[in-house]
């Protein structure tokens, strides 16, 4: 069947069939593997261990073997999880992130974690997150919080840090990086870092830097009159807002997304619309394209009707 011509809905009735069988096949493949591995198939078949029986003879990469792996041997402590991951309530990451996360309590506990307490904690993860399974993981498994700050240097004379930022900390640096979005080539914490000290450097001994050029999206189609937005208006909207404020119709889901934040026009100018405070609202840059998308069909309908 050929995709471009079936309408959205048909296209997302079908994927989410994809979706399903997807899911199913996976809890499958992951029966197959935990066979293989209580039978040592891949020992007959002269290779050392499942992972690499896996790698070299299936083609996963080294994290999709270790991911499924680990998945098999839950799924074979705890059967249900088989349902979970067809209804798509688990998945691959979280059942690693368990087994990874039971490993250093044990470790650091000296204790076999029971099959009924990973039987909680799978219910406790359900329809989560990975960051969300990882905190919920480290709470109910109390692990220990490692703090590290790590200086690598390499032969090119590159250096790989790591560093422990606290929740406060963390919070901090994720609103930077929303705000700094559009002067940012890429979504990367070097970059973000060498951005804020590039700016601190420049504070301090006056380096003349390149201006920025602040983004002011289009949001009609054919040239208007228009004022530009106040700043003070532009601040208040986003102290309003905070993120985007694109919503689905269906679901009434809001974006949500903290980065690449424009101001958009509601009612499009063309249309009518001002640079009134009641008019205006936050969206990322993706939402904002796709509404101006939107809109440009609809103006064009317009412009035609007259």
């Amino acid at each position: 069947m050929e995709l471009r011509t079936l309408s959205n809905t048909d296209l997302m009735n079908r994927f989410s069939k994809l979706v399903q069988t997807e899911r199913k096949i996976t809890h499958l493949v992951l029966e197959c593997i935990s066979e293989i591995d209580l039978r040592k198939i891949y020992l007959e078949r002269a290779y050392p261990s499942l992972f690499e029986y896996l790698v070299k003879v299936f083609g996963y990469s080294p994290s999709a073997a270790a991911r499924r792996i680990e998945s098999a041997r839950l799924l074979r402590e705890v059967p249900e999880i088989a349902s979970k991951l067809e209804d798509g309530s688990l998945n691959l990451s979280q059942l690693s992130q368990v087994q990874q996360a039971i490993r250093s309590t044990q470790k650091q506990e000296a204790r076999k974690v029971p099959t009924a307490e990973k039987r909680e904690l799978l219910k406790k993860i359900e329809n989560t997150t990975q960051n969300q399974t990882e905190l919920i993981l480290a709470k109910e498994l109390n692990l220990e919080v490692i703090t590290e700050e790590k200086e690598r240097i390499h032969q090119n004379e590159s250096v790989t840090l790591t560093i422990t930022f606290s929740k406060e900390q963390m919070a901090l640096l994720e609103k930077a990086r929303g705000f700094m979005s559009h002067s940012l080539e890429d979504s990367k914490w070097a970059e973000l870092i060498t951005t804020l000290a590039e700016k601190e450097v420049h504070r301090r001994t006056k380096i003349k830097q390149k201006p920025q050029i602040e983004f002011t999206p289009v949001t009609e189609v054919t040239p208007f009159t228009r004022s530009l937005i106040p700043t003070h208006i532009r601040k208040s909207i986003l102290q309003k807002d905070q993120c985007c404020q694109f919503k689905d119709p269906l679901t009434n889901r809001i974006c949500g997304s903290l980065r690449f934040l424009e101001v958009d026009h509601i009612q499009p100018v063309w249309a009518g619309g001002d640079n009134s405070f009641e008019n205006l609202r936050i969206l990322c840059s993706a939402h904002n394209k796709f509404k101006y998308a939107r809109e440009s069909g609809r103006h064009s309908e317009s412009i035609r009707s007259h």
